[in-house]
């Protein structure tokens, strides 16, 4: 009898600790989604990572989170490694537009998900499974925005301007990037609409970067070339580099006091300077009365949004008729710009709203 007892007790042991090795194994083995970067050096795309790895931990989500280094195929490669590693819900900022329709082809496969952030998804990406998502922000609105800022300014500075003929100097960042393309078509449509005659007098590729920006500006106030009425930047960085240049050339109010708006329009510089994003350095500058405007583009919320789609997908199968923590629901009208302008992928659309930013 007291060997059958010890028998028993023994049976009894191994199967609990084959239960509790069991519990341990789905504890350490949580699902994990993955994070797939363009690059995280880019100011935006370094808050975005911040705002993944903060909702991740608020939320008690596993992410890995990769940069491809503005490397396609390093991208690519990457997804595919991840789901050789049993990962099939994903976050991406893609390399391009282009490559979603591989990526979304490659993860469907495995019946994953994934939501797409700043670089735009095609619709034909979007149509691969209801399980992949936008959740960004338009980035027509962001010129939209830009637009009415601008008006604003010669509104309560009519003097300003000779009529409504306005004489720009614009800096693009890098071409053939949809906020390149759709902030630009957004800024010059808005400003037609509101009756201004624009003359582009000069257009400067400067790829998103600080420093580029004041050497295409330097090169123009030190050439023999024209005034003008306003600088645009399709973000802050490049904002702040048109800044720079204007101060180390004393076009200011006052060059002995270069943040004091000393004529009382706005701004300290001779000229209204816009950009786009509301970092905290351009803050910072709108602050000093040099920056004279800006549009917040929430990359903490994109971010959020993105890695809030993929987890329920991930909880619950899919995210029909879903609402996120900060209260996004899916578009509900087309637009002029991709992917919103195909009603059928709609309910795959959560819209993170830009907002206009001045002192």
């Amino acid at each position: 009898m007291k060997k059958l007892f010890n028998l028993t007790a023994t049976i009894l042991l191994a199967f609990s600790l084959i239960s509790f090795t069991a519990c341990q194994k789905s504890a350490s083995d949580q699902e994990v989604i993955g994070v797939l970067l363009r690059n995280d050096s880019d100011v935006f795309l370094s808050a975005y990572k911040k705002g993944i790895e903060d909702f991740a931990k608020k939320n008690d989500i596993k992410v890995q989170i990769y940069s491809a280094n503005n490397d396609a195929a390093i991208q690519i490669d990457q997804l595919k490694t991840l789901l050789l590693n049993g990962v099939k819900n994903f976050v991406f900022v893609a390399y391009n537009s282009d490559l979603t329709e591989q990526i979304t082809k490659i993860i469907s496969s495995q019946g994953g998900s994934a939501a797409f952030s700043n670089i735009i998804p095609t619709v034909e990406a979007l149509k691969a499974g209801g399980n992949f998502f936008y959740a960004s922000s338009p980035e027509t609105d962001a010129g939209k925005f830009q637009a009415e800022i601008i008006d604003g300014y010669f509104k309560k500075n009519p003097g300003k301007l000779q009529g409504k003929n306005l004489r720009v100097l614009y800096f693009n960042g890098e071409y053939g990037h949809p906020a390149q393309i759709y902030r630009k078509v957004g800024v010059m449509e808005e400003l037609s609409r509101l009756g201004y005659k624009v003359s582009v007098l000069g257009e400067f590729g400067a790829n998103w970067d600080r420093s580029s920006a004041r050497q295409y500006l330097d090169l123009w106030l030190e050439g023999d070339n024209p005034a003008f009425d306003v600088v645009i930047a399709q973000n802050d960085e490049m904002a702040l580099g048109a800044v720079d240049s204007l101060l180390s050339h004393n076009l200011v109010d006052d060059p002995s006091k270069p943040t004091v708006d000393a004529n009382g329009d706005g701004t300290a510089l001779v000229v209204p300077v816009l950009g786009i994003d509301a970092t905290e350095a351009g803050m910072a500058s709108l602050q000093n009365n040099q920056l004279y405007g800006t549009v917040l583009q929430d990359a903490s919320a994109q971010a959020a949004t993105a890695l809030e789609l993929v987890w329920e997908c991930m909880k619950n199968g899919n995210a029909k008729n879903y609402t996120t923590q900060g209260g996004l629901s899916a578009a509900k009208e087309t637009t002029k710009e991709e992917p919103l302008t195909e009603k059928s992928v709609l309910a795959q659309c959560f819209i993170v709203p830009f907002l206009p930013v001045t002192k």
